[in-house]
């Protein structure tokens, strides 16, 4: 039996500023933000000042960006990922040396 969650709008609407904020060439301002994915400006702004507490968005004067903690996620997802590929490779040549004799 397959279980239906339902989603919660609050996380869909910080996904969807975080790709707002991804899009950019540099800073945007609350209410561009909020003018780009036509919700209220106090929704955008309670979502940026939380998601900057949280160091994944970065104020510039007036304006947002993205921080720098979703690069040192992607930093270490990349790593593992690369570990993981070395540990497969090591894994591979050991089975090619033991096939060959």
């Amino acid at each position: 039996m397959k279980t239906t969650y339902r989603r919660i709008e609050a996380v869909s609407k910080t996904c969807q500023i975080i790709d707002v904020l991804a899009m950019q060439n540099g800073p945007i301002t609350g209410p561009d933000i909020a003018r780009v994915m036509d919700i209220a400006l106090g929704t955008v702004m309670c979502h940026l000042v939380t998601l900057e507490d949280a160091g994944f968005v970065q104020q510039i004067g007036g304006s947002y960006q993205l921080g720098m903690k979703l690069s040192v996620y992607w930093a270490r997802r990349k790593s593992n990922l690369e570990s993981e590929i070395v540990q497969k490779q090591q894994d591979l040549d050991s089975i090619s040396i033991t096939g060959s004799n």
